[in-house]
């Protein structure tokens, strides 16, 4: 397993590069994080163009959740949707909460980073990864969602001691992945409505799983409360 720091414009972000999940722990303990932490699970996908004020208002409720408790949040990474969204607003409100991306390493890129693009989905350029997150998880893989159990893992990992929640924005087939193994996991999930997607398709399902919580994007107090709920109980 091999650490590298990765030299964005304005900071230096510490990345590790697991070669296999059992390796996971040990690549926690390279970020050199220091303690545990609530963990907050943010997944999700683009943002809806006629979602976008309510999705906006969602990723800045749940950045100063994290910031006020001391929170980890693990989420993709990319620069991209959801993620892009929450790294750009840690970094405007200069918030200090660690925010972990996992994502393959087969599908990114960075300064001075790979190019190749032979093993990628369809033959798309590589994502280039946010470089406002405060470290890295590269996982081996090479279709979408084959990160989803080391998302769920490191959860469990870095929140020994403390509770962890899923919380959906939108979201796709592999966030329908990601909930189903937090679910094993017995994790809660929040999913927030008006966001589009798999998001409203869970606030419309009378019968989901009873671990599955649905908030309004643009209820600030409500997202607070249920958030509040899951990591304190």
């Amino acid at each position: 397993m091999r650490t590298q720091k990765i030299d964005f414009p304005d900071r230096q972000t510490l990345c590790v590069f697991p070669g296999e999940r059992a390796e996971l722990a040990q690549a926690i303990s390279e970020l050199h994080l220091g303690g545990n932490f609530p963990v907050i699970v943010f997944i999700g996908g683009g943002i809806d163009e006629h979602e976008a004020e309510p999705t906006q208002r969602a990723i800045q409720t749940i950045s100063k959740i994290a910031e006020d408790m001391n929170a980890l949040v693990i989420c993709g990474g990319t620069d991209m949707g959801v993620m892009a969204e929450i790294g750009q607003i840690r970094s405007q409100n200069q918030y200090k909460f660690p925010l972990v991306g996992i994502t393959l390493e087969e599908m990114v890129t960075w300064p001075g980073g790979p190019h190749n693009a032979n093993f990628l989905w369809l033959g798309k350029k590589r994502w280039q990864l946010e470089p406002h997150y405060s470290h890295f998880i590269l996982v081996p893989g090479s279709d979408l969602g084959d990160e989803s159990p080391w998302i769920v893992d490191a959860a469990t990992i870095l929140s020994k001691g403390h509770r962890s929640v899923t919380i959906l924005i939108n979201g796709d087939e592999v966030s329908r992945k990601d909930i189903e193994l937090s679910l094993e996991k017995e994790r809660p999930v929040i999913a927030l409505s008006r966001t589009g997607r798999l998001a409203d398709e869970l606030s419309r399902q009378p019968n989901r799983n009873k671990l599955i919580t649905v908030a309004p994007a643009h209820g600030e107090a409500r997202i607070v409360e249920v958030v509040h709920a899951a990591l304190l109980g």
